[in-house]
């Protein structure tokens, strides 16, 4: 709880800095979990938003990290991050919010992705213990909404 307040109070003071929202304890909802995992294809084109254990990390066509989430009840997904992230490494628990999707026109080298179908493409991530917060830059309405406690706009 202690972690939590000071990311509270953290985000508080970035918040007045840069006139934007400031977190509350409603801020960073999720919408999805593993009791979802089975319809991934209802949720295919929508924003999500959970929690998950980073298992593995590659490295994205675009030079940003691209993790195997578990979610858990062995469940994962692959998430790639529209950004840079050099604060979370493999065991991190984090939140992420994004697009889920389906993988299409994989490059020969991701063959990680041979068995897989969904994957997030992620703007907005959570690490409350480590206190990292990292959303991408041209998604302000969708970071004000996730920090006032609701699931991004399209």
């Amino acid at each position: 709880m202690r972690t939590f307040s000071i990311l509270i109070f953290t985000l508080f003071v970035f918040s007045v800095a840069t006139a934007q929202t400031k977190a509350t304890l409603k801020s960073f909802p999720t919408n999805f979990s593993t009791s979802e995992y089975e319809n991934l294809k209802k949720w295919n084109g929508k924003i999500i938003a959970f929690d998950g254990i980073i298992r593995q990390e590659k490295i994205s066509r675009n030079n940003t990290p691209f993790y195997l989430l578990e979610l858990g009840e062995n469940k994962s997904i692959w998430t790639t991050l529209m950004f840079k992230n050099k604060a979370n490494k493999t065991g991190d628990s984090i939140r992420v919010v994004g697009y889920l999707t389906k993988i299409k026109d994989k490059r020969p080298e991701e063959s990680y992705l041979d068995d897989e179908n969904f994957m997030v493409i992620a703007f907005g991530l959570v690490d409350f213990k480590n206190e990292n917060f990292l959303f991408l830059g041209g998604a302000q309405i969708q970071k004000k909404e996730w920090i006032d406690g609701k699931i991004p706009t399209q």
